[in-house]
């Protein structure tokens, strides 16, 4: 059954008024084969191992999406996922099965996120069945003078069902280590129709996943690349080791653990090193995963030492004169989040105190046309931030936040020009009319720069018509928009 609800405030100012509409959907989903999607994150490198009968492999799960910008979220909960060979024989990779804990992809569009990583034995596989429940989802529109969040929730009292899985190719499961890409079809697996703020409105959830493997030998076929692999989670435990540094475990917000290495070559911020974290912090961790399968912390940045609760995703309906705006959650965690994900636009505000950071993995290339800033006179809606606070309670007067900090985000959109500038490719993209860049402002454009430390991983080219996402940081440059990108995919249509 699907449920439809909207989160109403008024533009820029008032408090968030809710108003409520539920229409009875059934949800379809089926267990066919469906097409991967153009310019994922799977299915762009081969393996060249070879199984070995009786031996096992360390594989580390990686969630991903393929995504345009029309939603600002898209969670479910993950049950069991297994793989199977010729011969019928199957293998389960993890099992979950908690209706309470949910995995949320948009966030994760074009990069990476480390899930879990098990020792599985090898054997190439030949097809794969991946189970969920529940799925949800948040978009943002606008009518007569109010900021709707749209949020439709499937239901099932089955509980957990099939999604549509495809598989590029066979994945073999050979040598020391390797990871298992599973891709979130996000834009192919939701369909909506009529106006969402009338009677007419509908919507139908069927998840698609593109699951393919990627080696992590560094060689010419290894398609993870430094930079790419991400976790922003509570720390749950350190596990400190003879000489000092040692390992953490991060805790997402549905409750599953991750162990992940400090190394002599960490870099900390926000702390000083190892000694310095404590169990409870939240920690935006950059990850290499290691030949030998385990995970190495490259960057640890601590945004916020006495925070309470963090919330990350796109800002929307800012009045800087008030402090005061809305957050879509993508990522929620703290003291204030233990019943579970809350659906909508939070409501919050900033003070004279409240810190505005760029995150800590950006270094702005030298040549930039103009001086990347942030602060609480140029966010601007649709920017990706994470905020922490003491405290985000469900009810009472708006919450104010200790820090905003400014994320690395993707943008989906068609290519307008290229040019050069002082080194510089400049790519003038459109966005679609739902994007939340442009949603307030009506047509919108952006500037993407693009350096010699771009990861260009699109295979479609960037020209006029094309439509690429961009990755990286996002900034307001006297009202215009400037994107500084650290990588490049295929697009989808918009």
């Amino acid at each position: 059954m699907a449920q439809h609800g909207k989160d109403r405030a008024p533009l820029s100012a008032g408090l968030l008024a809710i108003s409520t509409l539920l229409i009875g959907l059934l949800c379809g989903c089926g267990a066919t084969q469906a097409a991967p999607a153009g310019g994922s994150n799977v299915g762009e490198g081969g393996q060249s191992a070879t199984p070995v009968s009786g031996q096992n492999t360390v594989v580390t799960v990686l969630f991903s999406s393929t995504a345009n910008d029309e939603l600002t979220d898209f969670r479910l909960s993950p049950g069991t996922l297994t793989l199977t060979n010729a011969n019928g024989k199957s293998v389960t990779v993890f099992n979950l099965n908690n209706r309470n804990q949910f995995a949320e992809f948009m966030h994760s569009n074009s990069i990476l996120e480390p899930m879990i990583s098990v020792s599985l034995p090898q054997d190439d596989y030949t097809s794969a069945k991946l189970t969920y429940s529940d799925p949800q989802f948040t978009f943002v529109t606008y009518d007569d003078g109010y900021i709707y969040f749209n949020t439709d929730i499937s239901t099932d009292s089955s509980g957990f069902e099939p999604a549509e899985v495809s598989l590029p190719g066979p994945i073999t499961v050979a040598g020391q280590s390797m990871a298992l890409i599973v891709d979130s079809n996000v834009s192919q697996s939701v369909s909506m129709s009529g106006d969402p703020q009338e009677s007419n409105f509908s919507s139908s959830v069927t998840p698609q996943f593109t699951i393919a493997p990627a080696v992590l030998d560094g060689g010419a076929q290894d398609t993870i690349s430094s930079g790419q692999v991400n976790a922003f989670r509570a720390i749950g435990s350190l596990q400190p080791s003879a000489s000092g540094a040692g390992s953490l475990v991060l805790i997402s917000p549905s409750g599953d653990s991750l162990t992940i290495a400090a190394g002599s070559n960490t870099v900390y911020q926000g702390v000083d090193g190892y000694s310095s974290l404590s169990p409870g912090m939240f920690a935006d961790v950059d990850v290499a995963l290691q030949p030998d399968g385990t995970l190495l912390a490259t960057r640890i940045e601590v945004p916020d030492t006495t925070a309470r609760d963090l919330v990350t995703g796109p800002v929307f309906n800012i009045n800087p004169s008030a402090g005061i705006f809305n957050l879509v959650g993508e990522r929620e965690q703290g003291q204030d989040f233990s019943s579970g994900f809350r659906s909508g636009g939070m409501a919050l505000q900033f003070a004279g105190d409240t810190e505005f950071r760029i995150d800590g993995g950006f270094q702005a290339p030298q040549g930039l046309p103009f001086t990347p800033a942030f602060d609480g006179n140029s966010i601007v809606a649709g920017q990706n931030v994470a905020v922490t606070a003491q405290s985000i309670p469900l009810s009472g007067p708006y919450p104010t936040v200790t820090t905003v900090t400014l994320l690395p985000q993707t943008v989906d959109g068609t290519v307008n020009s290229v040019t050069s500038n002082n080194g510089f490719q400049v790519i003038e993209v459109s966005l679609a009319s739902y994007d939340p860049l442009s949603t307030t402002r009506g047509s919108m454009k952006l500037e993407v720069y693009v350096s010699s430390q771009t990861r260009m991983l699109n295979t479609t080219p960037a020209e006029a018509g094309e439509v690429l996402r961009f990755h990286g940081m996002l900034f307001s440059n006297q009202g215009s928009l400037e994107m500084v990108a650290d990588q490049v995919n295929d697009g989808v249509a918009e």
